[in-house]
Order: C-alpha cells, then sequence, then structure tokens
C-alpha cells in the first residue's frame, strides 16, 4: 500500500506531460458566403439574371406566338357549340359548308338542306376539340410559306362557327407523314405538326353527302311499274302484270332489280337548276316504286350529254342525282323485255336438216366402191 501511494505522489509531483501540454490546432473556416459577397460572383449573377430577363421578354413580345404550355388544346372550344363548319381549299376552290339545324342534323344548306354525313362532321369535331398544343416546329414568316400553312397559301382553311360567329379557324397545310398535318390556329405564328389526316377535312362537297337517301327498306316494296310493265309482289315472288303464256317472268331478273333499286347509290347531288345537261336522243326511264304504307317514289333517269354517267330526278325532291352506270347496272335501258325468260339460243344439233340429206341414210347418200365379189 504504501509504495503505491508513494509512486502515485511522485507523479503528481513531477508536473504535466507532454502529451497533457499539447496545444489544440485551430479550425479552418469553411464558410462560402462570404464568397457569395465576392464582386466577381454578384457581377456575374446580376448577367444571368439580366440575360433571362431579356429571353422572357423577347418570347412575351413576339406576336400572335402562344408559348408551349403541356396539354393545352391547339383550338379551345366546345363541339356541341359549333353550328357550322367551313372548310376552303386551295386555288380558289369551291368550299364546303355543312350547317347543323336545331333538331342536330347536319345538312349542306347549298343544296336545299340536304342530308350531310352527320357522324363524320361530329368525329371532326371530336378529333379538333382534343388536339393539343405540341412543341412549335417553326415560326418564320419562310416556313410557314413553305408548309403552306399561310394566310394566302394553304391546302385547307377550317372555320367553326357558333350562333354570333366565328369561333376558331385552323389553317393547314403539307403532309409530312401518314395521318399527319402542318398547321396552326389563324391567330398563331408557329407551325405544329398535328395528328390530323388530309382525308378529315375535305373541301369536296360529295365527301360530305349522306349516301343513303335513295335507299329503301327492300321488305317494303310492293310493286315497281315502267312505262309498258309492272311488277307486282307474289307471296315470296313476283308477277309481271298482264303478261301472256309466251312472256314467262324472270325471277332472278326481278329480284335483282328490287334489290338494285333498294340500295341506289349516287355519285353527287345537284341543286335542281344545277343538274348537267341530258342526252336528249337517249331515252328516259320512268319508275314508279310502291311501298307499304301507301308510300311510293317517282323517278326519272335519263341519260347524261357526253357522260356514261345518268341524272336522276325524285319528283319529291329539289335534288338531282348523278348516278354512274355501275350505280344502275344492266337497268340503264330497262324495258318489258328484260323481264322475260329468253329463249335458249339454238346450238348446231338443233340445226334443221338440208334439203340433200332429208329421209336418207348415210349409206344412200354415199356409194361404197364395187368389191370383187360384186364383179364376180
Amino acid at each position: 500500500m504504501t509504495a503505491t501511494n508513494t509512486t502515485s505522489l511522485s507523479k503528481s509531483a513531477s508536473g504535466p506531460t507532454a502529451a497533457d501540454t499539447k496545444t489544440p490546432m485551430p479550425k479552418a473556416d469553411l464558410g462560402w458566403r462570404p464568397d457569395l459577397r465576392a464582386p466577381l460572383v454578384m457581377g456575374l449573377a446580376g448577367l444571368l439574371a439580366l440575360q433571362l430577363l431579356i429571353a422572357l421578354g423577347q418570347s412575351l413580345s413576339a406576336p400572335s406566338t402562344h408559348a408551349f404550355a403541356p396539354q393545352t388544346p391547339l383550338i379551345d372550344f366546345e363541339p356541341a357549340q359549333v353550328t357550322a363548319i367551313r372548310i376552303e381549299g386551295a386555288n380558289g376552290a369551291d368550299p364546303v359548308r355543312l350547317e347543323r339545324r336545331d333538331g342536330g342534323a347536319w345538312v349542306i344548306g347549298e343544296l336545299g338542306d340536304f342530308p350531310a354525313a352527320g357522324f363524320k362532321a361530329d368525329q371532326l369535331l371530336t378529333t379538333l376539340a382534343a388536339l393539343k398544343r405540341p412543341l412549335p416546329t417553326a415560326t418564320s414568316a419562310a416556313a410557314r410559306e413553305r408548309f403552306k400553312v399561310a394566310d394566302t397559301g394553304f391546302n385547307r382553311r377550317l372555320t367553326l362557327e357558333d350562333a354570333q360567329g366565328p369561333i376558331a379557324t385552323l389553317i393547314l397545310g403539307e403532309t409530312p407523314r401518314f395521318k399527319r398535318l402542318f398547321g396552326r390556329p389563324a391567330d398563331d405564328s408557329a407551325v405544329y405538326e398535328l395528328d390530323l389526316a388530309i382525308a378529315d377535312v375535305s373541301n369536296r362537297r360529295v365527301d360530305w353527302l349522306d349516301q343513303g337517301q335513295l335507299r329503301l327498306d327492300q321488305t317494303r316494296i310492293t310493286a315497281i311499274e315502267g312505262a309498258d310493265w309492272r311488277l307486282e309482289k307474289d307471296g315470296e315472288g313476283w308477277r309481271l302484270a298482264g303478261a301472256g303464256a309466251d312472256e314467262p317472268l324472270d325471277q332472278d331478273k326481278a329480284r335483282e332489280l328490287v334489290r338494285t333499286l333498294a340500295n341506289l347509290s349516287y355519285r353527287d347531288v345537284f341543286a335542281a337548276t344545277e343538274a348537267p345537261a341530258e342526252d336528249e336522243s337517249k331515252p328516259v326511264l320512268e319508275l314508279k316504286i310502291e311501298l307499304s304504307e301507301s308510300e311510293s317514289r317517282t323517278y326519272r333517269i335519263a341519260k347524261l350529254a357526253d357522260s356514261e354517267d345518268s341524272v336522276l330526278k325524285d319528283a319529291e325532291r329539289p335534288q338531282a342525282f348523278r348516278l354512274s352506270k355501275y350505280d344502275l347496272m344492266e337497268w340503264v335501258d330497262l324495258d318489258r323485255s328484260k323481264l322475260i325468260v329468253q329463249p335458249e339460243p339454238t346450238t348446231g344439233t338443233d340445226a334443221p336438216e338440208s334439203p340433200v340429206t332429208a329421209g336418207t341414210t348415210p349409206a344412200e347418200t354415199t356409194p361404197s366402191p364395187a368389191s370383187d365379189t360384186d364383179a364376180d
């Protein structure tokens, strides 16, 4: 015990060791805030801010150019508010104008409110409303000319109207690839590539016609009457009124005629005053189609001058319909004889015997040569 205490006391008396007397190192100042206050750094930051302000000012000062915003509609409208669609073509071609009546039906007003293909008009509005504003392809006037979307040089100009007037105009140009068009709203100088096909915005009136206006329910046809003949429904078949014993009706021909008239299509429609000239040297086909419930249709079909097509006028319509030879098929020159079973053509075996061979056998007409036996 005594020795241990003595040793401890001696160490205490000898004073502090080297480790006890070592002076601590000062910590390095790693702060970055003073550096930001340096004149050079502050000058560079000010220059960057100035550049950002200049860029922002240039983008906002560009006339009629809208800043890109994801999911922004290309043209902002509601399909239900549109009462008319006007589509113009290039080089001053006649435009087409579709109008929506109060009941919701689409018509072509210039054709006396002839029914338009309403489903196509509705689909076009749905497609246009869904278009979003993508990043611009170009913004210069030269690019607008090159892509055919300039104010006076375009492929299509489509205008939507409501009860008060135009609400949006879309200018469309070249096709960069399948079902894509360059285009822009009329109040926007930027050119965009749009998810739209040129066929969706046709400026041809014929492409917007309702093609079913001459179609009839075949089961409702009860009789068809021409100039000198009349077909009448007879159970599952047909009969030719007033036919003699030598005029058997060709049932296949009768059914084909009924089917053709029930599904009659056409190539174009004209206002009555715009119908093309008829060929007066060709006969006119007049048909009366009687339907169940005392309804009927009266058609006048004439050949067109300098054309293989025909024009059909319906007594109940103010329009005239242009039919091709493929619409009427063989019925262009329909008469009574085409409905009657034709006699079978004669063949070589049915030819009458000649006077030389009549009533004789081949041995009689062609003598055989004499034989040696006969000579004996």
